[in-house]
């Protein structure tokens, strides 16, 4: 990768779904578009800005899409950028605004409307009206943000107070977008016709014609969509994978909520669509690759919790399609399928990153640091893709078969006429072989006792204090380790510990040791040196 430009004050504050490079004026140079969490639309050309628009919300996506061709026909097309703001969704074609359209909010549930226009409910017995919106709140009807709050208030007056002011509101939906992605209508062209597929607040992936907005196709999912990836075409065959907040991923087929799901281990925080797999990233450093059908392509640990994905495709007819990875301990990985293929190191944590052509260059990687720096890498032309990395993949001897011996004719005889015939008299055998083994062990664990060389625990039944006594080394240098443990239910204090010895083998520098208040339940582990006087003495001294 070469450096070609770095800007440590940019100030870019944005998600990887308001990110783009788009070609916003059909001339063959893709400009750089950001929509800021200020609530600004910034366009970049090379490293300068040249654009910069107010938004009146927070943007959550933005998803470039060409709507139908105009009857003129024409060889230039200019693509429109669609903002997600809220519920609604933006359109601005040539940098300029073109359209807005609301995402319709779902409707409220007949109970709930029953339940605040019961005017004779309301004025007789204004104090149970929440017992109701509980009720219907626990058989899974979606409460709208009216009920949700009087629900909230804690004590009665405020909840007969939050009634008697809102009796006359009608209670409404209001739904926000929460990701925005576009899938091609009937061709693979890069200028083809698009619809746009949205994913909103009520747990609803609507597909909207790009060229009327009308709303094709409706999905109600488990969970509010967070990341979605597509694959195919509209009018054929088309897939959508959509993560939800959570750990599952659900799978859409031509409009039909599929039963394979894909349920990771923890929650996801990233999902891209690369060739025909699926690439997931959860909250463990893990990065999953799945097909369409939910079979499990392989998995790999990274070192550092993942902040953003990217599908790198450098050749489009020799469909060599790559993965980007950003750590949090600023590394970006280039992965081909489980095999390592580069790695480079930034002094900032990658928030968000594109790749694709931009300005004169056809492989261009775009940065987007947490502190708000922005950076440009080039991918070298001399650079082998094809070669993989030392440390990544696994090892090429696993793929060499072990020479296993094949079975010779005594072998053969002896499994025939000695395993297959003496069966039983070999389990007898056995048998009394194990009785006498653990015969054996019971005496030696009998003889430790008596001997008295085991490791000692000295407590009695009524006592609160368990005392557990070991001795490691070989001499003539010992260690004694105490292990002392409050059994009871109150703080021992002002205890003690005397040690007895012979002081003429062995040698301690203090035998008397104060113990600290001891809180029931740990264990308190104390050491003391202990040297033998004499290392070589008679047997039995």
């Amino acid at each position: 990768w070469l450096d070609a430009y770095h800007d440590p004050m940019a100030s870019i504050h944005t998600t990887p779904s308001c990110l783009r490079l788009v070609d916003v004026t059909g001339n063959g140079d893709p400009k750089l578009i950001v929509a800021d969490q200020n609530q600004k639309l910034r366009v970049y050309k090379g490293i300068n800005l040249i654009s910069e628009l107010a938004l009146l919300d927070t943007p959550s996506a933005i998803c470039p899409f060409y709507a139908e061709q105009k009857a003129g026909g024409g060889s230039e097309r200019i693509p429109s950028i669609a903002v997600a703001c809220g519920q609604f969704i933006f359109i601005y074609k040539k940098l300029r605004p073109n359209f807005k359209f609301a995402l319709p909010a779902p409707q409220v549930s007949e109970e709930e409307l029953n339940v605040w226009s019961c005017k004779e409910f309301m004025n007789a017995c204004k104090v149970m009206i929440d017992g109701q919106l509980v009720s219907l709140q626990e058989n899974g009807t979606n409460l709208t943000y009216q009920s949700s709050d009087l629900l909230s208030k804690e004590t009665l007056e405020d909840r007969t107070l939050f009634i008697e002011q809102n009796q006359k509101v009608q209670p409404t939906h209001s739904t926000t977008i929460t990701c925005m992605e576009s899938i091609k209508k009937n061709s693979d062209d890069e200028t083809a016709t698009s619809c746009l597929v949205v994913g909103a607040e009520h747990k609803q992936v609507t597909i909207l014609d790009a060229t009327n907005f009308s709303i094709l196709m409706k999905v109600t999912l488990p969970a509010v969509p967070a990341f979605i990836g597509v694959t195919g075409l509209m009018d054929v065959e088309y897939r959508l994978a959509v993560a939800g907040r959570g750990n599952v991923v659900y799978m859409i087929k031509n409009g039909q909520l599929m039963a394979t799901t894909i349920e990771l281990e923890s929650s996801i925080c990233g999902l891209i669509c690369s060739g025909k797999s699926i690439i997931v990233a959860d909250a463990q450093n893990v990065m999953y690759s799945f097909h369409f059908k939910g079979k499990k392509n392989y998995s790999i640990h990274m070192p550092a919790p993942i902040q953003a994905l990217e599908t790198m495709q450098v050749d489009s007819v020799s469909n060599n399609v790559l993965q980007l990875v950003a750590l949090q301990n600023g590394e970006i990985r280039l992965y081909r399928e489980k095999t390592l293929v580069s790695s480079i190191t930034s002094n900032d944590v990658v928030t968000c990153m594109r790749f694709g052509k931009y300005a004169r260059e056809d492989s261009t990687l775009l940065l987007v640091y947490k502190n708000g720096g922005m950076a440009i890498k080039i991918l070298s032309r001399n650079s082998n893709l094809n070669k993989t990395s030392k440390t990544g993949g696994p090892p090429p001897e696993q793929d060499i078969p072990l020479n296993v011996p094949k079975k010779t004719k005594l072998y053969i005889e002896q499994t025939q006429a000695r395993k297959k015939q003496q069966a039983i008299d070999m389990h007898r055998i056995f048998q009394r072989d194990l009785c006498k083994l653990r015969l054996n062990a019971a005496r030696s664990y009998v003889k430790i006792l008596t001997d008295g060389n085991q490791k000692t625990s000295s407590h009695s039944i009524t006592a609160s204090l368990k005392l557990n006594v070991e001795v490691q080394g070989l001499g003539p240098y010992y260690k004694l380790i105490m292990t002392i443990t409050n059994t009871g239910t109150k703080i021992n204090s002002d205890c003690k510990v005397m040690i007895r010895y012979n002081p003429d083998l062995y040698k301690m520098q203090s035998s008397f040791l104060d113990l600290p208040p001891l809180m029931p339940g740990p264990q308190y582990r104390f050491e003391e040196k202990v040297r033998c006087a004499f290392v070589m003495h008679q047997e039995g001294e």
